[in-house]
């Protein structure tokens, strides 16, 4: 339950929303009540119930929040590749400073989530904790939880100790990056059909199953109750199999 709450905790965080394990724990009864009360309304076997439930709402709350933290890390990396870095290999071409290029980055960036953090930056690399701008931009990005940005702060990084050129290392990744995101984008989009088309066809027909189940279990004898559930896992197989197969796709 901690590594769950953890995930939860790490979603909130690049949502920029405050979390207590307390408002979570919180979140998820009222969810499982819910869900609960709908399976004991369905006249459902308490326990079947109460583990059908729990594991409905932990998914539900995880995936709801996973979505969204998704977003706004494509986000966050998408201001920091089109906006961001444009400004800053600016300076680089000018001045040479990277400490100079996150100030000028900072200032010109319109995304919100990415100009806070990016101050943060600026607030880091004067400090007298980091030895250069490159030690505080590598902590920054990994601290991000953004993996491309990341790479880009270990490159820079690196860049420094065999003296290759900022302005054009950052040209060049901004560019490889960029394409990546668009690519990701454009597969994610065209597999979008078969999920939800997964999801729909899951939900109704199951819906429909669990729905109907209390009121005609009496009338099944055991071989007929083994067929149903066993169609069930049928399909919640074919679903993750799509979803699992959307997902190779992307990556």
């Amino acid at each position: 339950m901690s590594q769950y709450l953890d995930r939860i905790a790490a979603h909130y965080q690049i949502l920029d929303k405050s979390y207590t394990k307390r408002t979570a724990v919180i979140h998820v009864a009222v969810l499982f009540v819910l869900c609960f009360a709908v399976t004991v309304v369905l006249h459902y076997f308490i326990l079947f119930g109460f583990a059908l439930s729990l594991g409905v709402t932990l998914l539900l709350y995880e995936r709801y929040w996973a979505r969204l933290a998704r977003r706004r890390r494509e986000d966050i990396l998408n201001a920091f590749l089109r906006q961001g870095v444009e400004r800053g290999v600016h300076v680089l071409t000018a001045t040479g400073r990277l400490d100079d290029a996150f100030s000028r980055m900072a200032d010109a960036v319109r995304y919100d989530p990415l100009r806070s953090r990016l101050r943060t930056l600026c607030d880091l690399s004067a400090s007298p904790q980091f030895a250069t701008p490159e030690d505080a931009f590598a902590h920054w990005a990994n601290g991000l939880g953004i993996e491309d940005i990341a790479h880009f702060a270990l490159a820079t990084r690196e860049a420094k100790k065999y003296s290759v050129p900022l302005d054009e290392l950052w040209l060049d990744m901004a560019e490889i990056q960029g394409k990546e995101l668009e690519y990701i984008r454009r597969i994610r989009a065209e597999t979008a059909h078969q999920r939800t088309g997964g999801y729909w066809f899951y939900g109704m027909l199951t819906g429909s199953f669990l729905l109907a189940y209390p009121f005609v279990s009496s009338h099944l004898n055991e071989v007929t109750k083994v067929i149903f559930w066993t169609t069930l896992a049928v399909m919640t197989v074919g679903l993750y199999l799509i979803v699992r197969r959307s997902q190779v796709i992307e990556a």
